[in-house]
C-alpha cells in the first residue's frame, strides 16, 4: 500500500511539474546594418528571428515594452513594444523575424569615433526573458 501511495505522489509530481512548465523564447540575429553610421544622421538597422514554444510573445493590452536593445556603453536600454502574435491566447508555436532602426546613435566620449554593440533580449507575456544577443561592434563616425 505505501509504494502504491509513493507511486501516486510521484505521478501527481511528475504531471504538475508538466503543467507549470515555461518556455522562453529563443532569439537570432539575422542583421544589424550599416557598420559605421555618422553621429546624430545614420540610424542602425537590427532584424532578428525568434522563436516561442508557446506562443506568448507581444502584448495588445498594455504598452509595456518587451523588445530591448541596450546600449553597452551607457547601459541604456531602448524599449520597444511586440503586437501580440496569436489572437485569442491559444497556446501554438510561433516563429517569425523583428526588425526596427536604432535612430540618432552619438558619440559619448571626446573622440573623433567611438565603437558600440547592444545586447538585444524579449520577454513574454508571462514573463520569460530570452536568450540574450550581442551585436558585432559598430563604428559611430563625427
Amino acid at each position: 500500500m505505501m509504494r502504491k501511495s509513493i507511486l501516486f505522489v510521484l505521478a501527481m509530481l511528475a504531471v504538475s511539474c508538466g503543467r507549470n512548465r515555461t518556455h522562453a523564447p529563443e532569439i537570432s540575429l539575422e542583421e544589424v546594418s550599416p557598420g559605421t553610421v555618422q553621429e546624430y544622421q545614420d540610424s542602425i538597422y537590427m532584424r532578428i528571428s525568434f522563436y516561442d514554444k508557446d506562443g506568448d510573445l507581444g502584448e495588445n493590452f498594455t504598452d509595456d515594452p518587451n523588445l530591448f536593445v541596450v546600449d553597452n556603453r551607457l547601459g541604456l536600454a531602448h524599449e520597444f513594444r511586440i503586437s501580440n502574435i496569436v489572437p485569442g491566447g491559444a497556446e501554438v508555436s510561433i516563429q517569425g523575424e523583428l526588425e526596427w532602426t536604432i535612430n540618432s546613435v552619438y558619440i559619448t566620449g571626446s573622440e573623433n569615433s567611438e565603437t558600440v554593440d547592444y545586447d538585444i533580449y524579449v520577454v513574454d507575456r508571462a514573463g520569460n526573458q530570452s536568450n540574450v544577443l550581442v551585436t558585432p561592434a559598430i563604428t559611430i563616425v563625427e
